[in-house]
């Protein structure tokens, strides 16, 4: 397993052929530039697909997602490949990706499947096939002396400022003001910029923070952007108080050392209580103005009461068909059928899914129900399943599919309905 193992790398950093047919079908090579890096910087992994003849569609590539790894394409990420393979001219595409370990540790990078169309080179069809990409692993390795960060942070260069919407010196109780604090960052994207300014803690103040804003920027491969964090702070009580200032701490790429930035503490001094704002004086009653639409007022009630006397009867059955058509409707039992599934409760489910069922066949006959059939199926086989707990993350996984399904099935039924009325309406010039 070991030698496998060192083999596999081997072939990843060397760019070995993964998979070729009998000269005649496509060959597929991988390369990886490094397989170790600091947490959020990237390691460059290549796949170059070849064909002896022409790709008459692109290549599907798989997207190699894994936990704890962020996958990205950078600009440009496909581009025209060629090389001579046995004295004859070969062509084909190279697609790069952006593998970024968010933390420390080793991760596995799964085996991925690309989906491959060219040309016979006797027959010039479209010949169509797959070839898999072997698994492989990268390293998340925190710098020597750098182990004490937590949370981790590296880039090139890192800025913090803050800023203060209103007057922190002159505020009465009610009174608020907002805090925004922005960190630049460069070599690094501003996703892996930890928290920093939220958690302020300050009797006599309410604090309401608004979710972080992120903003990433691309310079021919390097990144940078900012991360924004906005609070409102509310005065509650007189009195002095201190909004203490934000501290972060990053490893700096360049000069390989721990540098700290700090945005500056905020006093706030609330003196006085806010002084409502003067009501305007009422005007002098105009009584003549107040009978007549006392009148119009008395006239409207009798000709509603005598309209209720007479069809009150008509009206609440109006109302009862309307209600009972609604919960009749495609519409209503789909709505009580994803509460039933978001719920849980399998009895329930299997109640408002016949009546949901039911509606549709009526409206639109022999409907697909094979992949919502599957997936109530999974659901009840892990409900009665006394292996897997209700609470186990196949279980949540199983509604979930679950939910996703009713949901594909309907849009499919929808559009299959729009499709027949379209199908059968009159002609615009019938002869």
């Amino acid at each position: 397993m070991r030698y496998a193992l060192l083999l596999n790398v081997f072939f990843m950093l060397t760019g070995v052929p993964v998979a070729a047919q009998d000269g005649q079908g496509p060959e597929v090579r991988t390369s990886l530039e490094n397989d170790t890096a600091v947490p959020g910087q990237p390691l460059l992994y290549r796949v170059t697909v070849l064909v002896p003849t022409w790709l008459p569609s692109p290549p599907e590539f798989p997207s190699y997602e894994a936990p704890n790894v962020v996958v990205r394409l950078p600009s440009r990420a496909s581009g025209p490949a060629s090389e001579t393979i046995g004295g004859e001219p070969w062509s084909g595409v190279t697609r790069s990706y952006r593998l970024y370990p968010m933390i420390a540790g080793t991760f596995q990078i799964p085996a991925g499947r690309i989906k491959i169309t060219y040309s016979d080179p006797d027959t010039q069809e479209p010949v169509v096939t797959e070839v898999t990409t072997d698994s492989f692993e990268i390293t998340g390795q925190i710098p020597p002396g750098s182990e004490k960060l937590d949370p981790f942070l590296a880039a090139n260069s890192v800025t913090m400022e803050r800023s203060v919407e209103g007057n922190p010196q002159e505020m009465g109780v009610g009174d608020a003001l907002t805090l925004t604090t922005v960190v630049n960052v460069a070599g690094v994207a501003p996703m892996f910029v930890p928290p920093f300014g939220q958690n302020i803690e300050t009797g006599g103040l309410a604090v309401y923070p608004k979710e972080p804003v992120l903003e990433e920027r691309e310079d021919r491969g390097l990144l940078s952007g900012t991360r924004t964090e906005e609070t409102v702070l509310v005065a509650e009580a007189d009195g002095s108080f201190t909004v203490p200032e934000a501290t972060l701490s990053w490893f700096n790429l360049k000069s390989g050392k721990i540098e700290s930035i700090a945005a500056p503490a905020i006093s706030i001094n609330v003196t006085r209580t806010a002084v409502p704002e003067p009501q305007p004086k009422s005007a002098a009653i105009d009584w003549r103005r107040l009978f007549g639409s006392a009148m119009i007022v008395v006239l409207i009630g009798f000709a509603a009461f005598f309209v209720w006397r007479r069809y009150a009867s008509l009206l609440m059955a109006y109302a009862r068909e309307l209600k009972n058509r609604h919960r009749a409707s495609e519409g209503y039992l789909f709505k009580m059928l994803v509460a039933a599934i978001r719920s849980r409760d399998l009895n329930l489910l299997m109640r408002r899914s016949l009546d949901w069922q039911r509606t549709v066949e009526r409206k639109v006959p022999n409907c697909d129900w094979s992949a919502y059939d599957l997936a109530i199926h999974q659901c009840c086989a892990l409900s009665f399943s006394r292996q897997v707990p209700k609470s186990s993350g196949e279980s949540r996984k199983s509604w979930d599919h679950l939910l996703t399904a009713a949901k594909s099935t309907r849009d499919s039924v929808l559009n299959s309905r729009r499709n027949t009325e379209v199908q059968n309406l009159p002609d615009l010039n019938p002869r």
